[in-house]
C-alpha cells in the first residue's frame, strides 16, 4: 500500500506492509524506497505520528543512503556489493581460484575467479552466467508448479525477457514472458506471477472472471503481490 508523507517542506513516499506485529517499524532501503511495518488494526493517522516522531532519523537515513546510491547501483562486480536473490540481500565475495565457478554461501554469494578479482567485466560474466542458470531452474520449477492449479490440454511456453514495466506477461501468441529481475523475489513472488498469467489464458483482460480464477488458485494472491510491489517494484 503506497502513501505519501508530508512534512512542512518535505514530501516522501512510502509503503506499508501490514502484517502479525505489536508496534510500527520504519525501514529505510539502500535504494530509498521507505517501508512502514504496521499492525493490522493500525490506522493512517497512527502512522503517520510515528513518522513525525521519526523524521529526523528517516531524513538521516536517506541523506546517508542518497551519498552512496549512484555508487551502490553502477555495478562494479566487485567483493563488498549487495545483490538480491530469492527475497534476501547477499553480500558479493571474489575469491582467487583455479576454477571459475559461483556458489551460494550462507550470506553471500561468492565468485570464484581464475582472473583477478577485481575484474569487473569477468566477474560480471562469472556472475551473469550463474543468474540466468537460477532463473532457468527456478522459473521453471515454479512455472510447472502453477501449471498443476490449471487444467490446460495444451500450456504456454515460457520466456524469459526483460520488461521495464511488468514482472510477467501473457503474449497473443500463445507464450508467457517472465522479468528477469523476478529472479530477485521470493519464489512465493514468482509463483504468483505464473500463476497471474497463466489466469490470461482464460481471461485476457483484468476483469471479474480473471480475478475470480486467481483468487481460486492462490488465495493470498493480494499479499504476494503488496510484497513484490514494496521490496521489488
Amino acid at each position: 500500500m503506497k502513501q505519501t508523507f508530508v512534512y512542512g517542506k518535505y514530501s516522501y513516499d512510502y509503503f506499508i506492509e501490514f502484517c502479525s506485529r505489536k508496534s510500527i517499524s520504519l525501514v529505510v532501503q539502500p535504494d530509498l524506497r521507505i517501508i512502514i511495518r504496521a499492525p493490522f488494526e493500525s490506522k493512517l493517522t497512527d502512522i503517520e505520528k510515528f513518522l513525525v516522531q521519526k523524521w529526523s532519523w528517516l531524513e538521516k537515513q536517506l541523506a546517508e543512503f542518497r551519498k552512496y546510491y549512484k555508487k551502490r547501483y553502477d555495478r562494479q562486480y566487485i567483493a563488498g556489493e549487495a545483490y538480491q536473490y530469492l527475497g534476501r540481500q547477499y553480500i558479493l565475495e571474489v575469491e582467487k581460484s583455479i576454477k571459475d565457478k559461483v556458489k551460494l554461501e550462507r550470506d553471500a554469494i561468492k565468485i570464484y575467479t581464475t582472473h583477478l578479482t577485481r575484474d569487473s567485466e569477468w566477474n560480471k560474466n562469472l556472475l551473469e552466467e550463474w543468474y540466468d542458470g537460477r532463473r532457468n531452474a527456478i522459473f521453471k520449477s515454479q512455472y510447472i508448479a502453477a501449471l498443476k492449479k490449471f487444467g490446460y490440454d495444451t500450456f504456454p511456453q515460457l520466456r524469459i525477457r526483460a520488461m521495464s514495466r511488468r514482472w510477467g506477461s501473457y503474449t497473443s501468441d500463445g507464450k508467457i514472458i517472465l522479468n528477469p529481475r523476478l529472479i530477485e523475489a521470493s519464489s512465493e513472488a514468482i509463483y504468483y506471477v505464473c500463476i497471474h498469467e497463466l489466469c490470461h489464458v482464460i481471461s485476457q483482460k483484468h476483469d471479474e472472471l480473471f480475478y475470480k480464477n486467481l483468487a481460486a488458485r492462490m488465495p493470498n494472491w493480494k499479499v504476494t503481490k503488496e510484497q513484490l510491489e514494496i521490496y521489488h517494484g
